[in-house]
């Protein structure tokens, strides 16, 4: 058989098998599959994912470190349960940091980076004005892009404790049918069109205010008891 040869692209960079299994059980919690409140053990979730133990291990305390999962040592494991006003302030704190790795990374894009960044966000806006779900992958890059041109180690570390719990808390009211369609088509246009422009203030002004605008959403939340009084 011949020996095959290598062509002239770089291999796609090997992920570790810690990783795989973080992607796995956050999407589960993300959609709902692994539930508030609900207790993880260890040899179902090495059943489940067909791996060891370590990675689940080590997969469980990343999620942990994002306020995902709870742990209390020699008692349980668990999904967290969020109460209606850590919804709230999630989402506040959660803007507000969102907003400052922003301001900081429009001026610092190139052109090639600009343009993905606006594009990501202009698939996101027509998403939302036809009333179907966004592709969150779209939204994790546009962050990524982002906070990589912000070219902070800080930022990077807060975003990483901080966006995954956000994302949570946002996407479990939508699974129930509660989400404000016209509000985030009008946040991602002045979002996206402020990073079109270069214009920084702008653009972290749109996500820092964001929370001011979703009372009603807010409101529909507690209403619907999505989160614990």
């Amino acid at each position: 058989m011949p020996i095959p040869q290598n062509d002239d692209q770089t291999p796609a960079p090997r992920r570790l098998l810690r990783d795989v299994v973080y992607d796995k059980m956050f999407a589960a919690i993300i959609d709902g599959t692994l539930e508030f409140g609900e207790r993880l053990n260890d040899d179902q979730l090495v059943a489940w994912l067909g791996v060891s133990r370590t990675p689940v291990r080590e997969a469980i305390a990343k999620l942990a470190d994002q306020a995902l999962v709870d742990i209390e040592a020699n008692r349980y494991t668990r999904i967290v349960d969020p109460s209606y006003d850590e919804f709230v302030d999630t989402v506040d704190v959660g803007y507000a940091v969102w907003s400052l790795f922003v301001e900081r990374a429009v001026p610092k894009l190139d052109k090639a980076q600009r343009a993905e960044v606006v594009g990501l966000l202009d698939t996101r806006a027509k998403a939302f004005k036809a009333k179907k779900e966004e592709d969150i992958a779209g939204l994790v890059r546009a962050n990524e892009i982002l906070l990589a041109a912000a070219d902070s180690e800080s930022l990077t570390r807060l975003w990483s404790n901080t966006g995954p719990r956000l994302l949570l808390l946002l996407r479990r009211p939508s699974a129930n049918g509660i989400f404000d369609y016209p509000q985030a088509h009008a946040f991602t246009v002045a979002f996206r069109d402020a990073v079109k422009a270069d214009d920084a203030e702008a653009a972290a002004a749109a996500v820092r205010e964001q929370p001011a605008r979703l009372q009603g959403l807010f409101d529909q939340v507690r209403e619907a008891g999505v989160y614990r009084a």
